[in-house]
């Protein structure tokens, strides 16, 4: 209630509910039980599809008929044999011998550790660079995220058992927001069922009546699930949730080598269940950019530089900030063989 009468943060609460803003708890007007009970939430939500079908529309000549059937039917398609062995062996040379930076984070027992694939990384890597660059890539990813703007790309491990403690949150079925987004693994090694492969809920990206009553629900109590996400803007699904949306039981992506899978993450997804020690490593991509714009923007690499001195100034930020409380960041440095060892 104290947010409430901070006079000085409206205008910045109310505008945020024209950009990507999501968290229920951290806006009260997101948050309030009263908008949305009068629907606040869910007009975003039909808004920013309305806006994501028209950019799909403009940009449905960067994907193949047949993968945009799968991925707006399923939520995701997969593309087999994307990288042949020749790219996936130079690619992992590339990678095997990186001595740059490297940043973690912990969530349960499972660690995520990544490069952010910058022109420093990229500089004196001609595979990972050709790769990063490829028009094909960029243009199927382009269509998954609903627009031309550049993705975030970064080279990914998943540790599973990293160490003990609670279960990894990212391994309850989620939907990353509210509005379309995407996210794609391009797998540099197979993933078999034992290192808990990327997991997807088939069709959950469709605003089905039953998803839509369903979330409608969910956004009128939203700001008090504590759960530490759904309050946040990321809602979790049980069983018995999925059930309710008569949605079918999560599915395991396996894969082989050089296979790349894009996803719409406002679908239900999360990381596969796996044996401690199990990992994965992937070039990872990630687009995210205001749900209600009708135009897809410009993929201008001018851009996507500036987005990489942005977050490299927030990491610098937050390291100094738990520096001078004797902690650590979320996302700290690590040494790159704990990494790629």
């Amino acid at each position: 209630m104290r947010r409430a009468f901070k006079i000085h943060m409206w205008p910045v609460w109310v505008l945020a509910l024209a950009t990507q803003g999501k968290s229920f708890k951290a806006n009260p007007v997101i948050g309030s039980r009263i908008l949305n009970t009068l629907g606040l939430h869910m007009l975003r939500v039909l808004l920013a599809r309305v806006a994501a079908h028209l950019r799909w529309l403009m940009l449905a000549h960067k994907m193949p008929r047949e993968l945009r059937r799968a991925f707006q039917r399923d939520g995701f398609c997969v593309v087999p044999d994307f990288l042949d062995m020749d790219t996936l062996d130079a690619l992992r040379a590339e990678i095997k011998g990186y001595s740059g930076e490297v940043r973690q984070m912990t969530q349960g027992n499972t660690a995520t550790q990544r490069i952010l694939l910058d022109d420093d990384a990229l500089n004196g890597r001609p595979a990972l660079a050709a790769v990063s660059g490829n028009k094909r890539f960029l243009d199927l990813l382009a269509y998954g995220g609903a627009t031309a703007i550049r993705p975030i790309l970064y080279i990914q491990r998943i540790r599973n058992g990293f160490r003990s403690g609670k279960a990894d949150p990212q391994k309850t079925m989620h939907s990353d927001t509210f509005h379309p987004t995407m996210k794609a693994w391009l797998f540099l090694e197979d993933v078999k069922t034992e290192d808990g492969p990327f997991t997807y809920v088939r069709g959950s990206n469709r605003l089905t009546w039953k998803r839509f009553k369903w979330e409608y629900q969910r956004s009128r109590v939203a700001a008090h699930i504590a759960d530490g996400y759904s309050e946040k803007g990321s809602f979790r699904a049980g069983p018995e949730d999925l059930e309710a949306m008569g949605l079918p039981a999560p599915e395991g992506l396996t894969a082989k080598a050089g296979t790349l899978v894009i996803a719409n993450t406002n679908g239900f997804h999360g990381r596969g269940q796996a044996k401690d020690g199990a990992s994965r490593i992937e070039l990872w991509a990630y687009s995210r950019h205001n749900p209600f714009s009708i135009l897809p923007g410009l993929g201008l690499k001018a851009r996507l530089r500036i987005e990489h001195a942005i977050l490299h100034r927030f990491w610098c930020h937050k390291d100094k900030v738990a520096e001078a409380k004797n902690s650590r960041a979320s996302w700290h440095l690590i040494d790159a063989q704990d990494m790629l060892d």
